[in-house]
């Protein structure tokens, strides 16, 4: 003990040097400074991706059962919804097949190297990137519902913002009552397995159970594409409107596959938007 503390007083000077510099490069490159944040994550994705994609290769090996019965449920969900397009369309809008329908979203699939599930500033890895055709603000669904949007690409990797992080936004909508409403996650009321869904008039019949779904007016994920199912309905009298409590229909303490959503349509929907 006598010659640890001797050998503090020693290199005292150095030792809080080292300090003040941790500090410093915390504050510098914490998620509150944006420019530096997104710039540490770019520059360390390579290396830290690396890691995770070895520590991915195990996993995998012990959750092949659990991937293999997603990758059924995708490819089940996927088959209705396209038999309700093919219905929709025939009936009520365009002929069914209908090509721009077809070529507006394009799927890609990717694995999960990384989940963050249990902090308020949640982040996603997957192991697909710029050369893939990725880019940021695409969407990123599961095998069940939405997961998040991309928000930085490198070359081999991707950041993928989930719902479950407070800087996540998107609008949605009552199926039952064709309502409108602001989906976000809300740091200490919300976990990993709920959301808030604000801004839903008072009016609208909302029911436990009921299910919230993508709007699709964002260009970043289809319509109809499964977010969560009512649990709590809160009324604020005074704003006249509903505070809804969703349990998200993903499960984020248990993804591994997903699948990258493209919008060819996208810069076209956002352009005739700005001119409105």
């Amino acid at each position: 003990m006598r010659n640890l503390i001797l050998l503090i007083q020693k290199y005292r000077n150095l030792l809080f040097f080292l300090f003040l510099e941790f500090i410093a490069i915390s504050f510098l490159f914490s998620w509150k400074n944006t420019y530096h944040h997104s710039t540490y994550i770019s520059s360390s994705n390579f290396i830290t991706s690396t890691v995770w994609n070895w520590k991915n290769k195990i996993d995998s090996y012990f959750n092949l059962s659990e991937i293999n019965k997603q990758l059924a449920d995708e490819n089940a969900f996927l088959k209705e919804m396209l038999l309700n397009k093919e219905i929709l369309l025939g009936k009520n809008f365009v002929k069914s097949g209908d090509s721009l329908f077809v070529k507006a979203f394009k799927f890609q699939e990717a694995t999960i190297i990384q989940s963050q599930f249990k902090f308020s500033e949640n982040h996603i890895l997957i192991n697909k990137g710029s050369i893939n055709g990725i880019e940021t603000e695409m969407g990123f669904k599961g095998t069940k519902g939405i997961i998040g949007r991309v928000v930085n690409v490198s070359a081999h990797y991707a950041n993928v913002l989930p719902v479950i992080n407070a800087d996540f936004k998107l609008s949605v909508i009552h199926n039952a009552s064709n309502s409108w409403g602001d989906l976000s996650w809300e740091k200490g009321i919300n976990d990993y397995r709920t959301a808030t869904i604000n801004n839903i008039p008072i009016y609208a019949k909302v029911n436990l159970n009921d299910l919230f779904t993508t709007t699709g007016s964002d260009g970043i994920f289809p319509s109809q594409i499964p977010v969560g199912k009512v649990v709590k309905i809160e009324k604020d009298q005074e704003a006249q409107k509903k505070v809804i409590t969703i349990e998200l229909i993903e499960d984020f303490s248990n993804i591994h596959v997903g699948f990258v959503v493209k919008n060819n349509l996208r810069s076209e929907m956002i352009e005739i938007q700005k001119n409105e």
